[in-house]
């Protein structure tokens, strides 16, 4: 399928370099904006500043400020941000952070192309819906 995001702009916030790298690859054929922040903190600022953000892919474990965290701060500024969780972590009281963090959805890592497309696509449609 092909997915053409030219007026969108989809947040990364993960602090792996060549984590975004990959999700960078993945996500160059949707023609999408890519922004890169590197923690919870840098994603927080960047809302309250009011720039532009379609949908934010959210690593959890970061530096400075967790996804977790910083997902429930950025839902309270403007819970009209589709914010989809992406993480290793599956286990336990991980899992549970994840499913109370108020994210609309979560891709669990090594991310497979179509279901990253899918969930994004997912929240896209949501928001002309609304």
């Amino acid at each position: 399928m092909n997915y053409n995001w030219t007026d969108k702009t989809i947040l990364v916030v993960e602090d792996v370099e060549v984590n975004f790298a990959l999700l960078k690859v993945q996500l160059r054929r949707t023609k999408a904006q890519i922004v890169w922040l590197k923690d919870g903190q840098e994603a927080v600022d960047y809302i309250q500043e009011n720039k532009v953000a379609d949908v934010i892919l959210m690593d959890v474990r970061m530096p400075i400020m967790n996804g977790i965290e910083a997902t429930k701060i950025i839902k309270q500024l403007n819970p009209n941000i589709p914010i989809i969780i992406q993480t290793a972590c599956v286990i336990g009281n991980d899992f549970d952070n994840i499913e109370n963090s108020g994210c609309d959805d979560y891709l669990f890592k090594p991310i497979i192309s179509s279901l990253l497309y899918g969930k994004i696509e997912r929240q896209f449609t949501k928001e002309i819906k609304e």
